[in-house]
């Protein structure tokens, strides 16, 4: 007989008083493994789905992803994370009459060239953001370069970094050790493509949110977030519409594990091949009244752009 594994619910707050998640888990051993867990509210509540290893790979929810396994394949494009600074009252910003202020509340008079629109996690709230509550200093184009150019060409920025130097030399995690000063991670000719695409990896939900430009700047994202770079509007639009269909969202529904902290991870994004849909839906047409209309002012097709 194959072994077997269940997860029952508890109401914790019911039975201890407590606002936490809990559950009771069951495994009877045989000499066959069992390779996948049943999941139930409660004891008196039937199995509502399925976690386990569905042939080679691990799947929270086997009997959606039965649905959907085709597709769980292999990105067309790589997923990128946002920028990571660890520094967010020097380098984050706000717009307030008239000027830029940082998380100190001090004025910051800076080159503007080095300064981008920034979006968080808990702003992809909705499918189009055309606008920012936020902005980011970045010092570096790509991970690793000299920032002594600085003093050059941007030396109100460089008297600016300088001045909180010893808050990016406090910096705990080991990736800034041996690196140049003011040293950011998740950057590359990705972070300045015009249009992008992005979800949370920490909200409990899937929707890919489309960023167009803000003020002619391309968009950056925070590392709590995942994105998509484009070039070309009409491509980013199409994209986002296939990984916003029923079909990729089923897919994704069930290979995120939502109890934990960072639900949404790369390795998940990667096995979308929402390129494979173009197959079943070879031509996509958006109508004029759609919301996209403000980014691609025409219908578009979109057959041929993943061949």
């Amino acid at each position: 007989m194959q072994a077997s594994m269940e997860r029952i619910g508890i109401d914790s707050q019911k039975e201890f008083n407590a606002a936490v998640d809990a559950s009771l888990f069951f495994t009877r051993f045989r000499e066959k493994p069992g390779l996948e867990c049943s999941v139930a509210d409660s004891f008196d509540e039937p199995v509502k789905s399925r976690f386990g290893w569905h042939g080679e790979k691990f799947v929270a929810d086997i009997d959606r992803y039965e649905q959907t396994s085709s597709f769980d394949g292999q990105s067309p494009e790589v997923w990128r994370q946002g920028v990571k600074h660890d520094c967010s009252k020097v380098m984050e910003l706000v717009w307030e009459d008239g000027v830029f202020r940082n998380g100190f509340d001090e004025t910051v008079d800076i080159e503007d060239a080095l300064v981008f629109p920034l979006l968080k996690s808990s702003d992809l709230k909705k499918p189009i953001i055309e606008t920012t509550r936020k902005f980011v200093l970045v010092p570096q184009n790509f991970i690793g370069q000299e920032t002594e150019y600085l003093q050059k060409d941007f030396p109100k920025t460089a008297a600016y970094l300088n001045k909180h130097r010893e808050l990016f030399e406090r910096r705990k995690f080991s990736i800034y050790r041996g690196k140049p000063p003011f040293s950011i991670f998740g950057i590359g000719d990705y972070s300045f493509k015009p249009y992008k695409i992005a979800i949370s990896g920490l909200y409990k939900q899937t929707l890919f949110s489309l960023i167009p430009p803000h003020n002619g700047k391309p968009v950056m994202l925070d590392d709590t977030c995942y994105l998509l770079g484009f070039d070309s509007p009409e491509e980013a639009v199409c994209v986002h519409y296939l990984l916003n269909h029923d079909t990729m969202q089923n897919l994704l529904n069930s290979l995120v594990l939502w109890e934990g902290k960072r639900v949404i991870t790369k390795e998940i994004l990667m096995r979308l091949d929402y390129g494979k849909l173009l197959s079943e839906i070879p031509e996509i047409n958006f109508p004029l009244n759609s919301i996209f209309y403000k980014i691609v002012p025409k219908q578009v097709a979109v057959h041929g752009f993943f061949e």
